[in-house]
């Protein structure tokens, strides 16, 4: 099998730029398109647009980084301060080996090399004398190396952490009143920017109190699980099996414990129950201003089959797409 440095180091022969080069060797592990990939890592090639500036391996490096450890959330000052901490790290690991970051010096360029590079955009031919005289492709693979040795020993903890998931069927009355604790806690936080406060408070207690719930699971088929990692509770799903169907009325995780795949960990989970049970595909409503979850979903394969408005009472009424997974 092909090595993720082999990978790089042809994509780099192949004529793509440093930055590309490493930035699309790792693009199947986040699911994006290689086309995606090379998208947005064109801009960093030559020291960024040809300037010289930070190695476009180097940049690489740090879009990964944002994939792996990268915060979503603007108030999150710890994880910022982790994702800066790795990219740190990175170039602490590429400049000790390769004695700096920046392009100019890497390629041992003169000042009127490094002044007609602010103005020649013209990147140079792939000739055999080129990449002789050139290290590139040598920096690339060491790029890809230090992201393997450095940051993906976090992937491989993450890992561990999701063999420790467990989801665990909501079934008694303690287990009933806990989860509506949870659903009024992240229903306020997920709905806060989309809806009103006024219509988050009407539909927790049409849809998510102890007495929605007891009635939905006594009388309407429905299940819901916890997701729990190593005894916490992180959020939860509800579902019900249909002829031929799972709909997914809920999945969510709390805020502080987003950004860790837990709620990919549940779609593997909703995956395996269809399939045990000869269900075909998943369908799910979805706000259509939810717009992080929509391309959430759309990652995961669904597609939107159709949109529809739903009067649930009180003057609301549910603005939502439909969405379908099929299998």
């Amino acid at each position: 099998m092909e090595s993720r440095r082999e990978k790089a180091i042809q994509l780099f022969q192949e004529g793509y730029n440093c930055s590309q080069a490493v930035f699309a060797a790792f693009c199947d592990d986040y699911d994006i398109s290689k086309e995606m990939a090379l998208k947005l890592s064109s801009s960093f090639g030559g020291g960024m647009g040809r300037m010289r500036e930070v190695c476009g391996a180097v940049s690489g490096m740090f879009l990964v980084a944002g994939l792996e450890t990268g915060a979503t959330d603007g108030r999150d000052a710890d994880g910022k301060k982790s994702n800066y901490d790795m990219v740190q790290k990175l170039a602490a690991k590429y400049r000790e080996k390769n004695g700096s970051i920046i392009c100019r010096e890497l390629l041992g360029l003169g000042q009127d090399n490094t002044q007609k590079a602010f103005t020649d955009t013209n990147p140079e031919a792939r000739t055999e004398q080129y990449y002789k005289k050139r290290p590139c492709a040598s920096l690339v693979g060491d790029a890809v190396d230090i992201l393997e040795e450095e940051l993906l020993q976090s992937t491989k903890e993450s890992k561990k952490i999701q063999a420790k998931i467990e989801m665990i069927r909501v079934e008694d009355d303690e287990s009933i009143n806990k989860l509506a604790e949870i659903a009024d806690e992240v229903w306020h936080q997920h709905f806060a920017t989309i809806l009103s406060l006024e219509q988050i408070d009407y539909m927790v207690d049409k849809f998510q109190s102890v007495k929605a719930m007891t009635e939905q699971m006594k009388s309407s088929g429905y299940e819901y699980y916890f997701i729990v990692v190593d005894g916490i509770t992180v959020g939860y799903t509800g579902i019900r099996p249909e002829e031929g169907k799972l709909f997914l009325s809920k999945l969510y995780i709390l805020e502080k414990y987003r950004g860790n795949q837990y709620a990919s960990y549940a779609f593997e989970f909703l995956k395996e129950y269809c399939k045990e049970r000869g269900l075909h595909a998943i369908w799910l409503t979805v706000n259509r201003y939810n717009y992080d979850t929509i391309r959430i979903y759309e990652k995961k394969g669904f597609e939107t089959i159709r949109t529809q408005i739903s009067d649930i009472g009180n003057g609301f009424v549910m603005d939502d797409y439909v969405m379908e997974l099929k299998f």
